[in-house]
C-alpha cells in the first residue's frame, strides 16, 4: 500500500494534473485588486468565447433570480458584482479541467449532479441562516468531492478497488478509501486545491468536509459544506456511492442551529420544493459538455 506522504507527492508530481485555467487565475488576481475597474475585468473575460457564453447563461438563470436579461460581461459584472463573477468563472473553469468519462466504477454525471446539487444547498443553506459566506459556499460545495474525481483518473487500480471493497462490504467509502491508500479523498481534494493555490480556507472545506469539527481557519464555511453534502444525499433518498454511510457531524449540526431534528427536516423539505430549478440552471451551465 502506498503511504499517505506517497499518494501526496505523486498528486503534486503530475504533470498532466488539470492546472487553474489561466483566465481563471488572472480573473481571480483582478478581482482580489481593488484597483481593479469593471470595464478591465470585462475584456478579460471577453476574450474567451467559450467562456462568456457559459458565464452569460449562468447569470441569466434563475440561480441569481436578476429579473432583466444580461446580454453583456459588462452588465453582469454591474448587477452580480466582482464577487459573483469570479466565483462563476472558479467554478466553469475547475469542472471543465475536471471532467471524465464514466464507467462501470464512476457514474460521471451522478458525480457532476452531486457536487453542483451540493453547491446550491450550500449557498441557500448559507443565506438562510445568515452566514455571509454565499460565493465562497458555492465554490467549496461544488468543488468539495474532487478528490474523488483525481483517484478515478490518476489512482484507478486503487480507485477499482476501494468500490470493490465498498460493494461487497459494510465498509463506508471513506473506511475503504483509509484501507487501501492510508488518506480520503477529501484529504486529496485538499491537496489539489493547495496545487491550485486556492485560499486556506477552502483548500480546509476541501479537507475536512467529512470531519468538519476539525476545522480552525472558517468552521462555519466546512459545517456549511458537510451539511449540504448530507441533505443532498437525503433529497435523493440515496446518497451517491462515494457518500455511502456519512450522517451529519452534530458540531456542525450545532454550529449552523440546525440539531433540533424538527428544525432539520424542515428544511430538508422546504429545499427539495424550492431548488430544483436552481441545481437545473446550474447544471446545464456548469456541467462539462
Amino acid at each position: 500500500m502506498r503511504s499517505p506522504q506517497e499518494i501526496k507527492e505523486k498528486i503534486q508530481s503530475i504533470i498532466q494534473l488539470p492546472a487553474l485555467p489561466m483566465i481563471a487565475m488572472e480573473v481571480v488576481e483582478l478581482v482580489d485588486n481593488p484597483k481593479t475597474s469593471a470595464s478591465k475585468l470585462g475584456k478579460v473575460i471577453s476574450t474567451d468565447q467559450a467562456l462568456t457564453a457559459k458565464v452569460l447563461k449562468i447569470a441569466n438563470s434563475p440561480f441569481y433570480g436578476f429579473p432583466k436579461k444580461i446580454s453583456t460581461i459588462d452588465f453582469a459584472i454591474i448587477v452580480l458584482g466582482f464577487d459573483a463573477l469570479k466565483e462563476i468563472i472558479i467554478s466553469i473553469s475547475l469542472v471543465s479541467s475536471l471532467q471524465k468519462k464514466s464507467d462501470s466504477y464512476l457514474d460521471a454525471r451522478a458525480f457532476w449532479d452531486h457536487a453542483v446539487a451540493t453547491g446550491v444547498v450550500a449557498r441557500r443553506l448559507a443565506r438562510d441562516l445568515g452566514y455571509r459566506v454565499s460565493g465562497e459556499v458555492f465554490v467549496g460545495g461544488l468543488l468539495h468531492d474532487m478528490g474523488i474525481s483525481i483517484l478515478h483518473r490518476y489512482f484507478n487500480n486503487e480507485f477499482k478497488r476501494i468500490v470493490d471493497i465498498v460493494r461487497e462490504t459494510n465498509l463506508s467509502f471513506l473506511e475503504a478509501e483509509e484501507s487501501v491508500l492510508g488518506v480520503t479523498h477529501a484529504e486529496v481534494g485538499g491537496w489539489l486545491a493547495a496545487r491550485w493555490n486556492l485560499p486556506d480556507h477552502l483548500i480546509e472545506s476541501l479537507s475536512l468536509h467529512h470531519t468538519p469539527g476539525s476545522a480552525t481557519l472558517n468552521p462555519d464555511l466546512v459545517a456549511l459544506i458537510h451539511c449540504a453534502d448530507v441533505i443532498v444525499g437525503k433529497l435523493n433518498g440515496k446518497p451517491v456511492e462515494f457518500d455511502s454511510g456519512i450522517e451529519f457531524n452534530e458540531e456542525a449540526l450545532a454550529r449552523l442551529r440546525l440539531a433540533d431534528p424538527v428544525t432539520l427536516e424542515e428544511y430538508i423539505a422546504n429545499y427539495k420544493e424550492i431548488i430544483a430549478s436552481d441545481i437545473e440552471s446550474v447544471t446545464m451551465s456548469v456541467y462539462p459538455t
